[in-house]
C-alpha cells in the first residue's frame, strides 16, 4: 500500500519507537532505509536462544579483516613499504571498517584515501588478484564474482589467458592498458577483490597449517602463544555453558573468565567477589543443564571464510578443553561436541545467505538466523544478541531482538553503541560473572537444585 509521506510521519510519531537510518551500498535503491527497532529488554525470562556475531564477538579474526584492508589501500596506492605509509589510523578508520559489510568498508577506504590511490596500480593490483583468485581461491561465488567484473571491463580474453595457463607477468599487465577509466564505483569494485584475494590467501595458508609465517609477520615474534584465529574470550566457556554440558564441572573453567574479568574492571576481585562470581556461573550451569539453549552465528563474511574461521576456533576451544581441569569424561565428552562446527549451531548465517547485498546493518542475517532457530515473533523477547559493532546492534535490533548487548573489543571501542541495551567493556566475562546472561530473576527461581 502507497501512503504519504504526511501519514507515514504521523504514524511514526504516534508509535513511539526509536528508528534506525541505515545507508544502502552505492548500488542499490533506495540510498537508504528506515527500521524500527524491536523495544529495549534489559532482562529476559525464559531464555530459548543466543545469537552472535563472529568477528570480533565469537572470533579474533577482525585483525586479519583490517591488515587485508590495509593492504588493500597500500597496494592500490602503489606505496607497498610500511616506511611510505604508517597505514590505517586506529581512530579515525577502524569505526568504519569493522562490522559492517565488506563493500561498505571498502567504499570508505576508496573514499577516504582518494588522493594517495593510483589508477594504474590499482589496475595492476586487480589483474594480480583476478589470476590467484581464479587459479587457487577456494570460494566458488568469489570466482565468478571476478569473472564477471572482468567481463563488464571488457576483459573476457584474460579470462581465456588464466584458464590456459598464462603465466607471464607482461603479458598480464598488457591488459590493464585495455581497462576503462576507473569510477568511483569500479575503484570499489577492485578494492574488494583485492581484499578479498589478500584475506582469502592468508585463510588459505592457515588451513594448510602454514599459518607460522604470517602469525610472526602479524603479531611478531614475542607473540609465541597468540593464535592468529582464537576465541573471544570467555567463548570457551559460554558455548558448552548453553548447551547444558558444564553442569557441576563450570567451576573448573572459571578461572580464565574471573582474569579477564578483573583486566576489564582495572582491578583485582575479593575472594567475596571471586566466590560470588563462581556461585553465578554455577548457576547459570545447572540452570542450562534443564533448560539448554539454542545458538546461532550471524556473520557478515561469506561462508567460506566462516567455514574456515570457525574450524580453526573450534580447534583451539578443543586444545582449551584438553588442558583445562575437568575431570576426564568429561573433557573427552566436550571435546567430541566441538569436533565439528556444523553439529553445534542450531543457525548458522553468513553473508552469502543473503547474496551479499543485505548485510549488517540491515537486519536479513539475524531475521534468517531467527527462522532457522525455528522462533516466532512472540519468543524474540526470549532472545539475547551479542555483537562487538555499531552495525551489528541496530542489525540485532531491526530484526526485532530487544535483548540487544554490545560486547567492544580494542578495535571497535570507538563505535557508537547507542542501540545497544547493555554495552560491557568485559565482554562475555562480564555476561556470564556479573549478569547472568541477563536472565529475569524469576525465571531462575524454578530452578531446583538437587
Amino acid at each position: 500500500m502507497v501512503e504519504s509521506v504526511e501519514h507515514i510521519l504521523k504514524r511514526l510519531r504516534q508509535d513511539g519507537r526509536e528508528y534506525a537510518v541505515v545507508s544502502n551500498p552505492s548500488y542499490i535503491f533506495p540510498p537508504e532505509e528506515y527500521y524500527p527497532l524491536a523495544r529495549p529488554v534489559k532482562h529476559v525470562e525464559h531464555l530459548k536462544a543466543v545469537l552472535m556475531d563472529m568477528d570480533g564477538t565469537t572470533t579474533t579474526t577482525e585483525e586479519l579483516c583490517i591488515y587485508a584492508l590495509d593492504e588493500m589501500v597500500r597496494r592500490m596506492s602503489g606505496v607497498p613499504k610500511r616506511e611510505a605509509w604508517q597505514g590505517l589510523d586506529r581512530e579515525r578508520d577502524y569505526p568504519h571498517i569493522i562490522g559492517n559489510s565488506t563493500t561498505k568498508h571498502v567504499e570508505y577506504l576508496i573514499s577516504t584515501y582518494e588522493e594517495m590511490l593510483d589508477e594504474d596500480a590499482a589496475r595492476r593490483e586487480f589483474l594480480r588478484a583476478a589470476v590467484w583468485t581464479l587459479t587457487q581461491g577456494r570460494d566458488a561465488q568469489r570466482r565468478q564474482e571476478v569473472r564477471q567484473n572482468l567481463i563488464n571491463l571488457g576483459l573476457s580474453r584474460l579470462i581465456d589467458w588464466i584458464e590456459n595457463g598464462g603465466s607471464d607477468e607482461d603479458e598480464l599487465m598488457a591488459y590493464a592498458g585495455h581497462m576503462p577509466a576507473m569510477s568511483f564505483g569500479w575503484m570499489v569494485n577492485l578494492g574488494i577483490d583485492i581484499y578479498y584475494q589478500v584475506y582469502h590467501q592468508m585463510l588459505a595458508l592457515l588451513n594448510e597449517g602454514q599459518g607460522e609465517e604470517l602469525r610472526q609477520h602479524l603479531f611478531g615474534s614475542e607473540a609465541k602463544d597468540r593464535h592468529l584465529i582464537a576465541p573471544m574470550a570467555g567463548i570457551p566457556v559460554l558455548l558448552p555453558l548453553l548447551k547444558g554440558w558444564l553442569g557441576s564441572s563450570a567451576p573448573l573453567v572459571s578461572s580464565e573468565l574471573i582474569d579477564h574479568y578483573q583486566h576489564s574492571l582495572g582491578r583485582e576481585l575479593s575472594k567475596e567477589e571471586q566466590t560470588e562470581a563462581v556461585r553465578r556461573l554455577t548457576y547459570l550451569a545447572r540452570y542450562f543443564e534443564q533448560y539448554p539453549v539454542k545458538v546461532g552465528l550471524v556473520t557478515s563474511s561469506i561462508h567460506y571464510e566462516a567455514d574456515v574461521v570457525i574450524q580453526e576456533v573450534f580447534r583451539v576451544i578443543r586444545s582449551f578443553l584438553e588442558s583445562a581441569r575437568l575431570p576426564e569424561q568429561k573433557k573427552q565428552f566436550l571435546m567430541e561436541r566441538f569436533n565439528d562446527y556444523r553439529h553445534f549451531y542450531d543457525a548458522f548465517v553468513t553473508a552469502s545467505d543473503s547474496s551479499e547485498i543485505r548485510l549488517k546493518p540491515h537486519r536479513d542475517l539475524y531475521s534468517l538466523a531467527l527462522h532457522q532457530l525455528g522462533l516466532s515473533p512472540q519468543h524474540f523477547d526470549q532472545v539475547v544478541g551479542f555483537e562487538d559493532s555499531q552495525s551489528g546492534t541496530v542489525a540485532i535490533r531491526a530484526a526485532g531482538i530487544g535483548c540487544c548487548v554490545a560486547v567492544p573489543f580494542a578495535q571497535s571501542s570507538g563505535h557508537n553503541f547507542e542501540a545497544a541495551v547493555h554495552s560491557l567493556q568485559g565482554g562475555i566475562p562480564e555476561a556470564l560473572l556479573h549478569h547472568q546472561l541477563f536472565m529475569n530473576l524469576q525465571a531462575k527461581q524454578k530452578l531446583h537444585y538437587e
